[in-house]
């Protein structure tokens, strides 16, 4: 585990440490004067002369979320009384109004969350000022970082090197922070997925009312395949968060291989039919390199423009990794790209999604309208200007040029375009057999990055 993240932070001393004890202690006498049935003091629990880092504070500040969240659920009324950021470390304060060993009950289970609890200490402290423990509930004793024995113990006979202690403090940190983000960053891509799907009418494509100029599936098909994929989005972020130190021609191959085994489960949802082949290629390559990042820092380390900025910068350099593999393809999507020298969602990648940034993403910003009316007109703004390989596949030049002259053409018009409009665009694809699939695609990555940066 890196040790850069300590490296250049602001030590303590030991008179430091000595006189932040004493300010809190009276910061806690204080506090337990104005009132209230008990105080908990939530503070990190961090080996060494460094206490302030950035992964720490998010750390405490999610022990802040952890502790409410527990006081909320076991209804117990609560406030926070005082913050503290010193250079020793931060500390929150609440005022607790409830039946005292049900509060400590109640965050001994914060204490025992995984990986991020052992670093909290969350004391009760009766009017009095006297502590609640753990042997009061008959809880077994916190246990120690490093070999699980009793920490009380193992701190007396300093056991264990403050090293030692530092790198088990960061790597729990870490570990904690990746896991829960490869929820939240599977979750955007669920919701990017169905919002796609979901957006209606959509010309030549499966919505909520047809299935466009598909035979082999519908709406449902859409929603098994996401079902199927979401896990493996979670697989694609942790690949990217636990190898974030490979090359990238290593970690693409590593991508390459998960993402066949996640088509093998679309596949096996859908039975054969290719509903988001494309998807698991621009989404894996998203999550993979949002695991890199996040193992850097979390995303609440980033301004979020300044995250997809990043997010587009990584994955145009591992997409570049797959550009060979575009000669040697045989599918539908490859041989049209080297009949016609269309880009394909591979150089599209490589390219930092240039169409997304440029078509997609400022629409769906917009405060006007839903996020699915947003999404339609993002869509036509990518049938005027993609090179759509599914459309050359089905009908060749003509037809994509034609697409794209009836999308602007529609887009001219001040007023967002009409449902009705959609609709007959709908009925002439249909009849021509166009599915514009990849720009529903490039539409997908778009809502999958405005859910990201929102993280």
């Amino acid at each position: 585990m890196e040790m850069h993240e300590l490296l250049g932070a602001p030590t303590v001393a030991l008179e430091d440490m000595l006189a932040e004890r004493e300010a809190r202690a009276a910061t806690q006498q204080r506090l337990l004067a104005a009132g209230g049935q008990g105080l908990v003091c939530l503070s990190m629990n961090i080996a060494g002369p460094v206490k302030d880092f950035s992964l720490l504070r998010q750390g405490f500040q999610e022990g802040c979320r952890l502790t409410e969240t527990a006081l909320q659920q076991a209804s117990i009324d609560f406030c926070l009384m005082e913050e503290r950021q010193g250079k020793c470390g931060p500390c929150a304060f609440y005022r607790v109004d409830g039946e005292l060993k049900a509060v400590k009950a109640a965050l001994c289970t914060v204490e025992e969350t995984p990986h991020l609890g052992r670093l909290l200490d969350l004391d009760v402290l009766t009017p009095d000022g006297s502590k609640l423990s753990r042997q009061e509930l008959d809880r077994p004793p916190r246990r120690c970082l490093i070999c699980n024995g009793d920490a009380a113990v193992c701190g007396r006979s300093r056991r264990h090197s403050v090293e030692e202690l530092q790198r088990e403090t960061l790597r729990r940190l870490r570990t904690y922070f990746g896991e829960k983000w490869a929820d939240e960053v599977a979750s955007c891509c669920a919701r990017a997925m169905l919002y796609e799907v979901a957006v209606t009418p959509k010309p030549g494509l499966v919505d909520r009312w047809n299935s466009g100029a598909h035979h082999d599936m519908d709406f449902f098909t859409f929603i098994d395949s996401t079902a199927a994929l979401t896990p493996w989005f979670r697989r694609f972020y942790l690949l990217g968060f636990h190898e974030a130190d490979l090359t990238d021609d290593a970690l693409f191959d590593k991508a390459r291989k998960l993402g066949c085994q996640a088509e093998e489960a679309m596949f096996a949802a859908t039975s054969g039919i290719n509903t988001h082949k494309g998807l698991i290629f621009s989404l894996g390559l998203l999550c993979t390199v949002a695991g890199r990042l996040c193992r850097r820092n979390p995303p609440t380390g980033y301004v979020p423009s300044t995250l997809v900025r990043l997010l587009l910068k990584e994955a145009s350099a591992l997409a570049t990794c797959s550009l060979p593999l575009l000669e040697q393809g045989n599918t539908h999507g490859s041989e049209v790209c080297k009949r016609y020298g269309a880009r394909g969602i591979r150089q599209e990648a490589a390219d930092g999604f240039p169409s997304v940034v440029r078509w997609v993403l400022p629409k769906l910003h917009l405060k006007e309208g839903t996020l699915e009316e947003r999404g339609k007109q993002a869509l036509l703004e990518l049938f005027a200007s993609v090179e759509d390989t599914n459309v050359l596949h089905r009908g060749g030049p003509a037809v994509l040029t034609s697409l794209s002259q009836r999308a602007k053409s529609l887009l001219a018009g001040k007023a967002p375009v009409s449902d009705a409009a959609l609709t007959d665009f709908d009925d002439d694809l249909i009849q021509g057999n166009i599915s514009p699939g990849g720009c529903a695609d490039l539409l997908a990555v778009g809502y999958f990055l405005l859910f990201f940066e929102k993280l």
